[in-house]
């Protein structure tokens, strides 16, 4: 009986070295719109509450993002592990063009509706000039995390694909390079430090902008640099091309993930 409920010391030592790497990096992805109300917060209450509003939407963004890459991580998975390079490569483009779609839908969305959807943070009471104040730093701030919302899509579908052939320390690390990088900025651009302007809630976007664009620089170069360990790497961008059928099956498995991911950001947000 307990050999049929512990595994080897071996087993556990995989896991853990599998696991631990993948929940810090998710830690550390949530960290940085943290570190970005945190800071806002040393300016001013109606800033903070702007940015954390307009970080409630970008979550479901980020959900919707983990769901597509959850869902077609399946198949992922079950490729590498069958040694079939040209099924994960095939995989991580459908990866690669539903982050496309959805960070696109999603910036339609924020922007056609963005002024609607904080303005369902701020009913009750309170001074209409807090109010208006808060929804136009969400705006100002929501406006320019829009040009990070594709290079984190894209981060995320490469580091998916890495952590499911095996290799989970390198987005870990990214992310804490992101991390350092969204700090630093943060205090130089939101208080003007070191001769920058001081530029509030749109600099703690900016640095957050840049911190996004860094982990994507680093995972991507390092995937690229490294083809011969991850073969699927090679020709990704050679054609667009996914077998049908395939595309078809993740659609129906991935989905139900998706919306779910959707419908509990949302619930959340």
């Amino acid at each position: 009986m307990r050999n049929k409920l512990f595994g080897s010391r071996e087993f556990y030592h995989r896991v853990l070295a599998i696991s631990v790497p993948i929940m810090v990096q998710n830690a550390i992805t949530n960290f940085v719109s943290l570190l970005d109300n945190v800071m806002i917060g040393r300016v001013g209450t109606v800033e903070m509450s702007g940015v954390a509003i307009a970080n409630q939407l970008l979550f479901v963004f980020n959900m919707l993002v983990f769901g597509a890459i959850a869902g077609a991580g399946i198949f992922g998975a079950q490729f590498f592990g069958n040694r079939d390079m040209d099924g994960v490569r095939h995989t991580l483009r459908f990866k690669l063009m539903i982050c496309l779609v959805l960070a696109a839908a999603c910036i339609g969305i924020f922007t056609a509706f963005g002024p609607q959807l904080i303005n369902l943070y701020l009913k009750g009471e309170g001074a209409v000039e807090d109010a208006e104040a808060s929804l136009r730093y969400g705006l100002q701030y929501i406006k320019v995390m829009y040009i990070g919302m594709l290079p984190y899509a894209i981060t995320q579908a490469y580091a998916g694909t890495l952590r499911e052939t095996g290799e989970t320390l390198l987005p870990m690390k990214a992310g804490i390079v992101a991390v350092l990088v969204n700090l630093t900025f943060n205090y130089i651009l939101i208080f003007g430090h070191f001769g920058a302007p001081r530029m509030g809630v749109v600099g703690a976007a900016i640095a957050t902008v840049l911190s996004r664009f860094v982990e994507l620089a680093i995972v991507v170069s390092w995937a690229h640099r490294h083809a011969v360990r991850f073969p699927y790497i090679t020709g990704l961008y050679r054609s667009l091309h996914i077998p049908g059928r395939l595309f078809r099956d993740i659609l129906r498995r991935g989905t139900p993930l998706l919306v779910n991911e959707g419908l509990w950001a949302a619930g959340m947000a």
